[in-house]
């Protein structure tokens, strides 16, 4: 099976793994290594492919620039899909389509790209997951300010990337059905406590609390899964331990 697996960093390199290990030849594309899902012909070059996995990325607060980003992004997908009569994975994120959280341009562009995929994709699963433990690192680099870096208050279900990887391989490679799939982690937690945690920080964290309407839902446990969510992955700690 080939698989073309759209999103560099981390997660595309999770999903090409977890593809590569079930048996699938993935390819990876994004602009590091030479494909721009915005302007590039995505039907001509992802034509060979029998499933595209959309793990695109680009970490925007401003509601009109993430929307256009990932709502452009879907319909390039989407066409290359029909194209060539591919199958659509699309890696989405938990509670991101709630009203209270809609100020907030990352999952605003989220809820607009879960829309036109489903509006232009003939044949398309989401894979919705909790945030990642990754995220708490990345967080101290963009929220970096000298020496300090400021971490927002928020209660989240947070998940390894490469559980969250083995969802979409199954997904992908046909052993998992459905259109819809959502996963968190084992247990609830803080990201300042997931802060706290992590080794050779090299920053002072300060606690942010953000102002708003999101942020509220932030705080108060908003983004938490509903009950009955599918649990994958290790816990926060397991997953430090393993890496250290």
């Amino acid at each position: 099976m080939r698989v073309a697996v759209l999103g560099g960093g981390a997660s595309g390199r999770a999903i090409q793994r977890a593809l590569t290990e079930r048996g699938a030849t993935a390819e990876l594309f994004s602009r590091t290594t030479g494909f721009d899902v915005l302007t590039d012909d995505a039907a001509a070059r992802l034509g060979d492919a029998e499933v595209i996995v959309e793990a695109t990325g680009r970490f925007a607060i401003s509601r009109r620039a993430a929307t256009d980003f990932f709502t452009r992004s879907t319909r390039a997908v989407a066409r290359a899909a029909r194209t060539s009569g591919a199958r659509h994975v699309l890696l989405s994120i938990v509670n991101a389509d709630l009203p209270q959280v809609q100020g907030y341009g990352y999952l605003a562009g989220k809820t607009a790209q879960e829309r036109v995929a489903r509006q232009e994709s003939p044949e398309l699963t989401i894979v919705r997951s909790t945030q990642w433990f990754e995220f708490a690192a990345q967080n101290l680099d963009r929220m970096k300010l000298g020496p300090v870096a400021l971490v927002p208050a928020m209660t989240i279900q947070p998940v390894a990337l490469d559980a969250v990887a083995d969802v979409i391989a199954e997904a992908a490679t046909g052993t998992r059905g459905g259109a819809l799939h959502e996963v968190a982690g084992p247990e609830a937690t803080t990201l300042w406590d997931m802060t706290a945690q992590l080794p050779d920080k090299r920053v002072t964290p300060i606690p942010l609390r953000i102002p708003s309407r999101y942020g509220q839902a932030f705080r108060d446990g908003t983004l938490l899964p509903a009950a009955g969510i599918e649990v994958v992955g290790p816990r926060y700690a397991e997953w430090l331990d393993a890496r250290t």
